[in-house]
């Protein structure tokens, strides 16, 4: 019967056309319950394990790690191992890799993970002649025995893996089997721009727009090529040959004065296949006397003092009596939040598993607008524990118990979307969930968590592409003398705050927030005086403003069972910190809050800095500090490096991360998050353009709009 379903299946195969290219670059389309399933029909031993790292190993190269699986059933009789073999399950080699005759034992890996990856890599050699990914480590023994990129699809590995002609018919057969329809083949090229406007002066910089390529299923190398030389296109350095990245385009400023139009023809493969983009391009190269003129006229919206004024915009205060209807304040339930986008999404860990919810809240106001979806999920002890932003990305964890409970991350990619499993493990070395952390994005970052048994271990957890490993990498926080520390204490509670340096920040119940180096050494604490010597702070966020670095920190006083906001001025050294202001309108609830897990958050917003604090059993708030003293800073670089002006398109270069447009009066008429701010709406005349530097420096200059 089974010879029969297969003779179908190859029939089915050619005549939607399968005998064409089948990428083995590409993105998953099967999940690993398909996986799973489908190898556990026939062999009831099959290790889940298997699944889950053909899928995450997969998704770091970019290739059909569904498609891999499938390879792995032809080459080991459904992970039997059966007809003679000599390879075992405990060789974790799922692919015959180095079995040359039958009966020889062939490469022999220590994990599962590593098995998977070694046949990951040696595809991946076949598939192109790229790099393997940073950050990875090559395990394919024969990875450089590979003649590279012989093979970009799964119909040529016939004659070249396996001596068969038909043994990647084989394994799509399977695929087919698997999914009941084909793997995506076609192949597509996209562009999030095709027009772009560029401007510059002659003998200056060229800032260049980014444009973002996007390529899939692609059997040929990307190229791209200008129409013109006074257009220049550069790669990032993440650019990838098959899948695409950024590509910047800025003018050759050596070029008189003029207006100039050509394209970027951006392309892959031929004939058929051709998959092809023009990026149509308009430049203008001015004279040295270009209409946009520098200038450090003061600017209002930009701080060059330390807040002098507070205030509380809402406070939601259980000990106070201004409790709302969506708080749980008679208990722990009402347990942290992260801010998105003018929101926040507060977590309410309820019991049972049907009114626990994660609340969106509007940020400014107070007011509740919802709740995001819980459809599908489940929790162990409760279904939601915590909260993280993920580059604009909510995900929220519940809480696993022990450790054998299934601890389970879930994301939304938007607040009225059904959630999305990113990790599913008992791979947690005990109670976790308490508190997540989060760095990075969706597509490419970390989970973070604490270890509860006291041995000051963090459990972090790689992201790539909507995907989380389930083998964590493991580092163990020490103090001062180099002995293993446990900020958490007997609850899992230390939160993580990851710099793009390789360091964090850890704070929780046990100790001041600390900044530990990648392998868990410490580099400096923050001063004990600066929280009041309440080491039971467990939240710590530290930002610029103007020319100064402030930090807000939660600390908790035991004695009166009190969490309260600190704004701090960390401008000296953490070391050196001093406290500015404490916040302590949610007043003294009397009752203890055992894990003291509080959230501090903070935005500035011109001269504005908005705080919000959450403390267990004392409710939620929201504070403004301010200052009145501001002006523009010294420019800090040449203005033509950083900032210019096309009709109302407002660019500067990529290291700026916000751009406020100031009238002469000292009123912003516009601002924005990113490089790039569009002044359409804005009435023409002379302005002040202040570029916040990733630094926490300013440039500015003087424009006119018309």
């Amino acid at each position: 019967m089974r010879k029969l379903y297969t003779t179908i299946t190859l029939c089915i195969l050619c005549a939607f056309g399968a005998v064409a290219a089948t990428p083995i670059l590409g993105t998953n389309e099967a999940t690993v319950d398909q996986l799973y399933n489908f190898v556990k029909a026939q062999n009831s031993s099959f290790d889940r394990e298997i699944a889950e790292q053909f899928i995450a190993v997969s998704a770091k190269y970019g290739l059909r790690g569904d498609i891999a699986l499938c390879q792995s059933i032809v080459e080991t009789g459904w992970f039997k191992y059966t007809g003679g073999t000599a390879v075992t399950p405990d060789d974790h080699n799922y692919c015959g890799l180095g079995v040359t005759t039958l009966g020889q034992k062939g490469c022999q890996f220590s994990t599962v993970k590593d098995g998977v990856t070694a046949q990951i890599q040696h595809l991946y050699a076949y598939a192109c002649n790229k790099a393997i990914p940073e950050g990875e480590t090559l395990i394919d023994p024969r990875f450089n025995y590979v003649t590279r990129g012989c093979a970009p699809n799964w119909e040529d590995l016939g004659g070249k893996w396996a001596a068969a002609s038909d043994y990647g018919t084989k394994i799509l057969n399977l695929y087919v089997q698997m999914t009941g329809s084909l793997p995506t083949t076609t192949p597509s090229l996209k562009a999030s721009k095709t027009d772009i406007t560029l401007s510059a002066t002659c003998g200056g910089t060229s800032r260049g727009t980014t444009v973002k390529i996007t390529g899939s299923n692609l059997s040929s190398k990307i190229i791209y090529n200008s129409s013109s030389s006074v257009f220049k296109v550069t790669p990032a350095s993440t650019w990838d040959d098959y899948t695409g990245g950024n590509l910047t385009i800025s003018l050759d400023t050596s070029r008189e004065a003029g207006t100039y139009t050509g394209y970027i023809a951006v392309q892959s493969g031929s004939g058929s296949t051709l998959q092809r983009i023009e990026i149509n391009c308009t430049g203008t190269l001015k004279s040295n006397s270009s209409t946009t003129d520098p200038g450090t006229t003061t600017n209002p919206s930009t701080p060059t003092a330390l807040p002098e004024q507070f205030s509380t915009d809402w406070c939601y205060s259980a000990v106070n009596g201004t409790s709302v209807s969506w708080m749980n304040p008679a208990n722990e339930y009402t347990r942290n939040m992260v801010l998105n986008n003018g929101k926040l999404y507060v977590v309410q860990r309820d019991p049972d598993n049907s009114t626990g919810n994660i609340q969106i809240i509007n940020a400014n106001t107070g007011v509740a607008s919802g709740t995001l979806s819980k459809s599908g999920l489940s929790g162990d002890a409760y279904i939601f524990a915590s909260v993280a932003n993920m580059g604009g990305t909510i995900v929220a964890c519940n809480l696993a118990y022990s450790s054998t409970s299934t601890l389970r991350v879930y994301s939304w990619s938007s607040d009225s979307a059904t959630p999305s499993i990113l990790l599913e493990t008992t791979n947690h070395g005990g109670r976790a969930g308490d508190l997540m952390s989060a760095s990075g994005t969706i597509n490419n970052g970390k989970l973070y968590f604490a270890s509860n048994d006291q041995s000051g271990k963090i459990y972090v957890y790689t992201v790539t592409n909507g995907v989380a490993s389930t083998t964590p990498q493991i580092v163990t926080l020490k103090n001062a003398s180099g002995s293993a520390f446990d900020m958490g204490g007997t609850f899992a509670v230390v939160e993580i705050k990851a710099n793009e340096d390789g360091t964090f920040w850890a704070t929780g119940k046990a100790g001041v927030p600390t900044l530990y180096n990648a392998d868990g050494t410490i580099a400096s604490q923050l001063s004990g005086t600066a929280v009041d010597n309440n080491v039971n702070g467990s939240s710590f966020c530290m930002f610029n403003y103007g020319n100064f670095k402030l930090a807000a920190a939660t600390s908790y006083v035991t004695g009166v069972q009190q969490g309260y906001l600190n704004l701090i001025d960390v401008t000296n050294g953490v070391a050196s910190a001093v406290k500015l202001k404490s916040f302590d309108t949610l007043g003294k609830s009397g009752v203890s809050n055992g894990t003291i897990v509080t959230t501090a958050l903070a935005q500035v917003e011109g001269t504005k800095i908005h705080l919000w604090v959450l403390i267990p059993k004392q409710g939620v708030a929201k504070y403004t500090a301010s200052s009145t003293a501001s002006g523009v800073e010294t420019l800090v670089a040449e203005n033509d490096a950083q900032i210019q002006v096309c009709g109302k398109q407002v660019i500067a270069s990529e290291n700026v991360t916000s751009i406020s447009l100031v009238a002469m009066t000292g009123q912003v008429a516009a601002q924005c998050n990113g490089s790039e701010l569009n002044a359409d709406n804005v009435a023409n005349g002379i302005y002040i353009v202040v570029a916040t530097l990733n630094n926490g420096t300013h440039v500015t200059k003087k424009v006119i709009l018309k």
